[in-house]
């Protein structure tokens, strides 16, 4: 008997990934196709939030995909995010948004990559183009992840028209509050104590660019100048401090400001800092830089990608 087939994001997922695999893994087993939504280490705290909050079942967790002989990824292309513990070679198929990429490494993976805001976004075209029917769960799960990764719409850089034009069809089913989207940026905004630290390191991107390591951190918070106010210096601290263990050549803290709608830039990299003010269109201030317009991770690496590799020309 055929196994089930694996269907993951990235190591400590966001909920982009958590939300798709689930829902994808939905609308293969209404083709009646076996597959299972598992979470390789631990989503983030929007996810449990959802999860939780509308009594939602949590996908599978797994270690690795040992036990599965067919993969299936989603809000993921890159090789990066995994720590080993999947086989490329058994991935069969990628769903993502991501400009920068590695899916040529998936040598047997069937690509869907289009830039859009949300992975769920691709994930909800397919209940949308094939009439399958989407439980409540799991659109509230994509709603969920299309407002995370559109920052509520906001992010003019990113948000389509086929990222409203989803959540409206899923938003009919799942009917969230007007105010949903207060409380999913709050339930991601706690970073007491040792929590800034477990935050940033759960959601660190790293790639290899340009013949440097470069990392990016990402925060999506409310009340930003608050943890800036109190804890700057533990925050540049903690980068150090990734930056020598796991030998980034450059890091930086992409801290997003959700209710206001700017970013936060934060490094002492003087190098690293007049990259940024060329690539962003930004001045820093000692170890920050604020910008106006919203711009996430996944916008920033092209630009960063364009700029260390024409040094290298």
């Amino acid at each position: 008997m055929e196994k089930s087939i694996l269907i993951t994001g990235y190591v400590n997922p966001d909920l982009d990934a958590v939300a798709g695999t689930m829902a994808y893994s939905e609308f293969l087993l209404n083709q009646g196709i076996d597959s299972i939504a598992g979470v390789i280490g631990e989503p983030h705290d929007e996810s449990k939030y959802i999860l939780d909050r509308f009594n939602i079942q949590y996908p599978k967790f797994i270690k690795n995909s040992d036990d599965f002989e067919k993969i299936i990824l989603v809000d993921a292309s890159d090789l990066n995010g995994f720590e080993g513990r999947i086989s490329p070679e058994k991935v069969i198929e990628i769903i993502d948004h991501r400009k920068f990429n590695e899916a040529d490494k998936f040598t047997n993976a069937k690509i869907q990559i289009e830039l859009v805001g949300s992975a769920c976004t691709l994930v909800a075209e397919k209940f949308m183009e094939s009439g399958i029917n989407i439980s409540k769960e799991s659109s509230i799960l994509l709603c969920g992840a299309i407002i995370s990764n559109t920052l509520n719409f906001k992010n003019k850089g990113i948000t389509t028209e086929r990222d409203i034009k989803a959540f409206e069809f899923l938003n009919k089913i799942a009917l969230l509050p007007n105010d949903f989207y207060k409380d999913l940026f709050i339930s991601k905004s706690n970073l007491d104590g040792g929590k800034l630290k477990e935050r940033i390191l759960g959601d660190l991107a790293w790639f290899n660019i340009g013949g440097k390591k470069v990392s990016i951190a990402q925060l999506e918070i409310v009340n930003s100048n608050k943890i800036i106010k109190e804890r700057l210096n533990e925050i540049i601290n903690i980068i150090k401090d990734i930056k020598k263990d796991l030998q980034f050549d450059f890091i930086f803290l992409n801290l997003i400001e959700l209710e206001e709608g700017k970013n936060f830039f934060i490094t002492d990299d003087l190098e690293l800092q007049i990259i940024l003010e060329k690539i962003l269109n930004i001045k820093f201030d000692g170890i920050i830089a604020i910008r106006d317009e919203l711009i996430m991770r996944k916008q920033i690496v092209p630009l960063l990608k364009e700029e260390l590799e024409n040094n290298l020309k």
